[in-house]
């Protein structure tokens, strides 16, 4: 990782200890949250993953389109371990995510408790069968989130989509949400240290996170895509221009 992933002033041993502690904390109180929202009210974890970003110092911004209300498959690029939290803090959906996630510290075992989908990315039967949960979960009027990347970037660049679980909006009829994440630093500057690349640990990528004073997520929602007449590989494309656009990449 570059010297641009380091923070200029990064809080102290001390003051990163004490702020790993209250998510600790936190998260040992997981166990105790309803994972399944209410039919109406607040939506307990929602709320728990409000209240955790709240400790590690993120403060989010949310622009463009109003969150709709119904079922959708929600899409977004993907660069740190912190979108799960950032995502759901805001819509009740379900994940998919690659199987290794289910053994993090403090991530893992909420994912799991979150009802995520966990996928052998090596297997193409465990692809099949997420698909049908997918499917079957659309159906259900429930939402699902996943990261068509297939893995994390430094948010400099985005990746091609996997189109294949496109195909489960298509086939419920189901819209699909673009979600467009940003990392910033307590000054706007794009911040690197958040990213969570390569083969790095887990406990490596967290403790520079909580050396960070401040962090800025700006979450951008765009309008839901309609999937009447479109191919899953359209449907994707079109998706991976939109976030390409609000990231301001070249094609």
């Amino acid at each position: 990782m570059s010297d641009l992933s380091i923070a200029p002033h990064s809080l102290s041993i001390p003051g990163r200890a004490l702020r790993g502690v209250s998510a600790a904390m936190h998260v040992a109180r997981s166990v105790f949250v309803p994972k399944v929202p209410a039919l109406s009210g607040e939506d307990p974890l929602a709320v728990w993953c409000r209240e955790l970003l709240f400790r590690l110092g993120v403060r989010m911004e949310i622009s463009g389109a109003d969150i709709p209300s119904g079922p959708f498959l929600l899409i977004s690029n993907h660069v740190s371990w912190m979108d799960i939290l950032v995502i759901r803090a805001l819509v009740p959906a379900r994940f998919i995510a690659k199987e290794e996630i289910a053994l993090w510290p403090l991530v893992g075992s909420s994912a799991q408790a979150a009802g995520t989908f966990f996928i052998a990315r090596t297997r193409l039967s465990s692809f099949r069968n997420i698909f049908e949960q997918v499917r079957k979960t659309l159906e259900r009027e429930e939402c699902v989130a996943v990261f068509p990347e297939g893995t994390t970037t430094c948010g400099e660049r985005l990746l091609p989509f996997r189109s294949g679980l496109f195909e489960a909006a298509i086939r419920t009829g189901r819209p699909v949400l673009p979600f467009c994440l940003q990392y910033e630093s307590h000054d706007r500057r794009p911040l690197r240290s958040i990213a969570y690349t390569g083969g790095e640990s887990f406990v490596r990528s967290f403790w520079r996170t909580l050396g960070e004073p401040r962090i800025t997520v700006r979450i951008r929602v765009f309008s839901p895509l309609l999937p009447e007449g479109r191919s899953r590989r359209d449907l994707s494309r079109e998706a991976w221009e939109i976030l390409r656009s609000a990231l301001n990449l070249p094609s």
